[in-house]
């Protein structure tokens, strides 16, 4: 196999910027060995994900109050960027079972600093107290959808299940419900449990592709005022609002809530991460009522929870089956290679993508 590789990290003198382009460098180290109990792993996807400059910036994650590598090697060493990966196992370090982890055999998984490279070492079991528990599983092929389970769609799956504790039947709000995780939050809900699902999105393709998923009501927040149109609608308010929008979003989505409403909160993209806010300031929330619940989900949380394991496989399966589909934002199919990942970047900084946000990095 190769004896070197490139990967994207943060630049020390840069550390503290939200600026992906200005903050980070590749550079090129040799391929790691398998320790044991870890595989490598050849990259051919990674995820994109708007939090990826909150962890560059060492809001959370392997950064936070710590400072970036200065010197680099094949390793994931802390500065090292990307959070979500699809690729195929190219070796095996002792200890792990080729029967279980075959050469070849398609993964895809999630970390920090782990997906904007070529090679990555990741652990099979990974311990439980550690946040990557539960990030390397297996999936039929190494192609870009599956870019979308690790953080995207376990986070649709784990805002709804475990914050929002859905139940059949309820009436569903998914704000930015064309993202990368808002999309399949809209099928989950609507396929698994029946809810009546109200989405909102910026502009008539995002319109038109939740139509197409099976969306009840879809508002254009650049067309139409969502509070007037919700509020006809359900006017009994909505039992569970998923919200990755953030600010004013945020604000009309707390007024739309029903008495007994939950909201889970899953980030706030109106910042869009650079610290500018778009858009016009956001009107303070309504106060919380007694028997409403605010509440939020993170994903790396999820192994604390004892269903998360078989959360993840209904999952899987799910997307496998053609149950959940995940859709992928067209204009990344010309992403390749260590541009390609500042290519997807700038993707996700217009907010124009319709779907998941991804970038090759190799042939599969």
């Amino acid at each position: 196999r190769e004896m070197s590789m490139a990967k994207i990290v943060v630049r020390p003198e840069a550390f503290g910027s939200r600026d992906f382009a200005a903050a980070t460098k590749v550079v090129n180290v040799p391929v790691p060995d398998p320790s044991s109990g870890t595989v490598l792993v050849r990259v051919t996807y990674t995820g994109i994900e708007a939090s990826d400059v909150i962890q560059m910036a060492g809001g959370y994650g392997a950064l936070a109050g710590n400072k970036p590598a200065s010197v680099h090697d094949g390793t994931t060493q802390i500065g090292d960027m990307g959070c979500e990966g699809v690729g195929v196992i190219a070796g095996l370090g002792s200890g792990v079972d080729p029967t279980e982890f075959p050469i070849g055999q398609p993964v895809c998984w999630y970390g920090y600093g782990v997906s904007f490279r070529e090679f990555v070492v990741l652990k099979v079991k990974p311990n439980p107290e550690e946040s990557q528990s539960q990030s390397l599983m297996k999936v039929p092929t190494a192609k870009p959808e599956w870019t979308a389970i690790p953080v995207s769609a376990l986070t649709a799956v784990g805002g709804l299940e475990v914050a929002g504790k859905i139940k059949p039947g309820l009436n569903v709000l998914v704000t930015g419900a064309a993202g990368g995780t808002g999309h399949i939050a809209v099928q989950w809900a609507k396929v698994f449990h029946g809810a009546r699902v109200a989405g909102t999105c910026g502009g008539p393709e995002k319109a038109a592709l939740l139509s197409d998923l099976g969306c009840d009501v879809v508002v254009d927040y650049k067309a139409q005022d969502v509070q007037t149109v919700l509020g006809a609608q359900f006017p009994g308010g909505f039992d569970l609002i998923y919200e990755g929008v953030g600010g004013q979003m945020n604000t009309i989505a707390r007024r739309l809530l029903s008495p007994t409403g939950t909201l889970v909160g899953i980030g706030s993209v109106s910042s869009d991460y650079s610290g500018q806010s778009s858009g016009s300031k956001a009107e303070a929330p309504p106060p919380q009522q007694p028997g409403q619940t605010i509440t939020g989900f993170f994903m790396p949380n999820g192994p604390k929870y004892p269903q998360w394991p078989s959360l993840v496989q209904r999952t899987i399966d799910a997307v496998a089956s053609g149950q959940i589909r995940i859709v992928l934002d067209k204009e990344c199919e010309a992403f390749v290679g260590m541009d390609g990942v500042y290519q997807a970047q700038a993707r996700m900084r217009t907010g124009a993508n319709i779907g998941k946000i991804y970038a090759k990095i190799q042939d599969e």
